[in-house]
């Protein structure tokens, strides 16, 4: 008759069928290692690898930041610097041009987010069915974003020409009215400024064909098996799996305009009558004219709202997060 065995009692905490508890004297485990930790002995070596990036960053974006900042509180021309506290800030709130630049900057904020980026997010949907011709249109479409904007506002300023501008002389052949000067015009000054950047959607165009091949074709096999129309897993399958995308491409138009300067600058310096003029270029007229705090004290104001679109836009599209 054999023995019963005795089990060994349970450690507190311990489960059925878990790992058995050490036995006396024996060494303790190692605890696992990190998944992407760097090892100790290279500790060193990464942050000596890093210092290059890290000096860089602070002498070009920390320090600059930092005098910006501290110099937005004072009466500042280079040559002399006077504490003046919150005056830059009152005299800025209370100056009507300020006001008027901040609404062109809207306005041109607007003009991309409610044409540019729908119709370069359109256009990329459409491209992505690669229609016949598909490949000489993506490359049509991409290539004025590969212009710089200096040689952009030059071509345009030549096409809104009152006199032998092309826009003129089209509306001529249709028995429009042909003398209008358009970027010097109060009235349409704004809308030409604008016209010359919201046909830019090759950037959008990319971004929405890269994120789309990413999406599984059994998606849309099982859409098509279901009787699904090309129409509805455009709209219903495709569009909402590009909201990633979307937000992304209104958040780096939004901070491009926000700091809008070399087309408006070259095409109309902000007239007339500071009708086009940004807060990009209302800050550069302060420089040029000695006041060097209060044009700092402007570019803190257009980061602020950088910050704050970045944070909305963020939070609107779930930018990062999963669908």
């Amino acid at each position: 008759m054999s023995t019963p065995t005795i089990p060994r009692p349970l450690l507190l905490g311990a489960e059925p069928g878990g790992p058995a508890p050490p036995e006396r004297g024996a060494a303790p485990r190692r605890r696992p290692r990190r998944a992407g930790g760097i090892p100790r002995g290279m500790r060193r070596a990464v942050a000596l690898s890093l210092l290059p990036g890290l000096a860089l960053f602070g002498t070009f974006f920390l320090a600059p930041f930092a005098v910006m900042t501290a110099t937005a509180f004072a009466d500042w021309s280079g040559l002399h610097l006077d504490w003046t506290g919150l005056d830059n800030y009152r005299r800025l709130l209370g100056d009507p041009v300020f006001f008027k630049a901040l609404g062109n900057t809207v306005f041109y904020a607007a003009a991309s987010v409610l044409v540019q980026v729908p119709l370069g997010v359109a256009v990329g949907m459409l491209l992505a069915l690669r229609p016949p011709g598909w490949k000489a249109i993506r490359t049509v479409v991409f290539i004025p974003f590969v212009i710089s904007g200096a040689a952009y506002a030059v071509i345009f300023s030549m096409f809104y020409n009152p006199r032998s501008g092309l826009l003129n002389n089209a509306l001529a052949a249709l028995g429009a009215r042909s003398d209008r000067d358009w970027l010097f015009d109060s009235a349409t000054a704004r809308w030409a400024v604008a016209g010359t950047f919201v046909l830019v959607i090759g950037f959008t165009v990319v971004l929405v064909m890269a994120e789309i091949t990413a999406i599984p074709a059994e998606v849309y096999e099982a859409a098509t098996v279901d009787g699904a129309t090309t129409w509805q897993q455009l709209t219903r399958i495709t569009l909402p799996l590009l909201r990633n995308v979307i937000g992304t491409a209104i958040l780096l138009r939004l901070l491009v305009d926000i700091g809008m300067f070399d087309l408006v600058f070259i095409l109309t310096a902000g007239g007339p009558d500071d009708a086009t003029a940004t807060l990009a270029l209302y800050a550069y007229r302060a420089y040029l004219t000695g006041e060097w705090g209060y044009a700092n004290a402007v570019g803190t104001v257009i980061i602020a709202i950088g910050l704050v679109l970045i944070v909305s836009v963020r939070r609107v599209f779930r930018i990062g997060e999963r669908t």
